[in-house]
């Protein structure tokens, strides 16, 4: 099972990163100028999730730091943050709670693969690769809760974390829902469907705030605001929430802007482009195209301007809030 869903995963990264179902190519008609990513890594780009990237020296990039002081030891993948505290797990086995200067902090003993978690205090929020969510006890060593879905034979590569706070976590699942776990009650409180398709349908971007809560998988967005539900049906690669509004990628190389309730306020094509990654920063959107262009996107006039990249094809990407970082180079946008 788990050899089969890495590699739908795989055939999956390749489509998002390589766009290998598309047979023209992304010409631009302006290029307005060039646009360097000049910053290098130690190493180039190994392994990526939602949260972190690996480096081939194995130093660890994350969502919420970029480049940390961590260096994994062979064989371990990284799972979630939070602060200066890392999970991180050996293949499908034991899981270590680590801390900067890798110490390490707890030992957890584990016989699954883990697919996605989320980290807070002393708490683990788990989506295990037999679809089971987890939620985990780390001082005490003790599972709290987990329950069961259905398993699935094909995923996205792409795969949303758990939300935690004092009273819920908020679970993305692999069949395309979103599970709603109440610490208090010890249970699934709410089960919200994003999408029924039967492939490639899991979770890919959560966010919430109060009471609004919105998902996306590769085929829909959805939105929920104080129960009522809103959707936006779209083949898409990526989505980011920024100021109220719902940015989405494109897979037939459109850049959408939608509002909180998923109502298209604006769009730009760019035929035949593979977009990849999303960075919003002062009002800007930029966004990388296979072919080794950077798309900058001014959000007051939603006009593109297209930047010639030195970037190489076809190799490995990570951002967080503020950068792309590309196979052994970045860049920090402001």
């Amino acid at each position: 099972m788990m050899r089969k869903l890495l590699l739908f995963a795989c055939l999956c990264s390749l489509a998002i990163f390589a766009g290998c179902s598309s047979k023209k190519h992304f010409k631009p008609e302006i290029i307005s100028g060039k646009m360097e990513f000049k910053d290098k890594l130690s190493s180039p780009i190994q392994s990526v999730s939602r949260q972190g990237a690996i480096l081939r020296d194995n130093t660890l990039i994350t969502l919420e730091n970029g480049i940390t002081p961590i260096v994994l030891e062979k064989g371990y993948r990284f799972l979630a943050q939070d602060g200066d505290s890392y999970a991180i797990q050996k293949q499908c086995d034991e899981i270590l709670i680590v801390r900067n200067g890798n110490e390490k902090l707890h030992k957890v003993p584990f016989s699954s693969c883990v697919l996605t978690a989320s980290l807070k205090g002393d708490k683990l929020a788990m989506v295990l690769i037999d679809n089971t969510l987890v939620y985990y006890d780390i001082a005490k060593q003790k599972e709290i809760f987990s329950q069961k879905y259905p398993n699935v034979s094909a995923i996205n590569s792409y795969l949303a974390s758990p939300l935690m706070n004092d009273s819920y976590v908020i679970y993305p699942d692999l069949e395309g829902k979103i599970l709603i776990y109440s610490i208090a009650q010890n249970k699934i409180v709410k089960d919200i469907l994003v999408s029924s398709d039967k492939f490639f349908n899991n979770v890919i971007y959560l966010h919430a705030k109060g009471e609004y809560l919105l998902g996306a998988t590769a085929k829909r967005v959805s939105a929920i605001i104080n129960d009522k539900s809103f959707k936006y049906d779209v083949d898409l690669r990526d989505v980011k929430f920024y100021n109220d509004k719902v940015y989405v990628l494109g897979i037939d190389g459109e850049i959408l802007e939608l509002d909180h309730t998923l109502k298209l306020l604006r769009k730009v094509r760019l035929p035949f482009a593979v977009l990849s990654g999303i960075v919003i920063q002062n009002d800007t959107l930029y966004t990388l195209e296979k072919g080794g262009y950077v798309i900058v996107l001014n959000l007051k006039d939603f006009a593109p301007l297209v930047y010639k990249s030195n970037l190489s094809k076809k190799k490995s990407l990570f951002y967080t809030k503020d950068s792309i970082f590309y196979d052994k180079v970045y860049k920090r946008f402001e």
